[in-house]
C-alpha cells in the first residue's frame, strides 16, 4: 500500500465514522464542522462559510436554514444588510459542537499533524537512512 492510498482511506473512514457518531444528535458532519467553524469565526458570512466548508453556495445556504431552523445558529446581520447572513452559534449549537461523538478529537489532530509535519519536511531535513557496514572482507 503507498502513503496517498492510506491517506485517501483514513479520511474516508474518518468521515463514514462521524456521520455514524453525529447521526444520533441530528448532525451530519458538514452540519458539524459549520457548526466548529461558525464558533471560531462569529459573524461569518453564509458566502465565507461556503469556501470553508468547500461546497456550493446554495448548498450552503440550505445547511445554514437547518442549522438556524434547529435553534443552533442565528442570523446576527443588521437590519438593512440585505441577503447578507452574518452567522454565530447559539448557546444550544455550541452545547452541541462540543458534545463527544467518540474519538478525541484533539488527539488525533494532533497526530495527524505529526504525520502531515514529517510529510512536508524538506527532503534536506528527513533523516537520512544509515549504511549497511561493509561485509568483512575474508583472509
Amino acid at each position: 500500500m503507498d502513503l496517498a492510498h492510506e491517506l485517501h482511506d483514513l479520511v474516508r473512514t474518518l468521515d463514514r465514522h462521524a456521520e455514524r457518531a453525529l447521526r444520533p444528535e441530528g448532525l451530519s458532519y458538514h452540519r458539524h464542522v459549520a457548526l466548529i467553524i461558525t464558533s471560531e469565526h462569529p459573524g461569518i458570512t453564509s458566502k465565507q462559510l461556503a469556501g470553508a466548508l468547500g461546497i456550493s453556495e446554495p448548498s450552503t445556504s440550505a445547511l445554514v436554514r437547518q442549522l438556524v431552523s434547529a435553534g443552533l445558529l442565528r442570523d446576527a446581520a443588521p437590519a438593512g444588510a440585505g441577503n447578507v447572513r452574518m452567522l454565530e452559534i447559539t448557546e444550544r449549537g455550541d452545547a452541541t459542537r462540543r458534545r463527544r461523538v467518540g474519538l478525541d478529537a484533539a488527539e488525533l489532530a494532533a497526530a495527524v499533524r505529526a504525520l502531515h509535519d514529517e510529510v512536508r519536511r524538506p527532503a534536506a531535513d528527513a533523516p537520512r537512512p544509515v549504511p549497511a557496514p561493509a561485509p568483512e572482507e575474508t583472509r
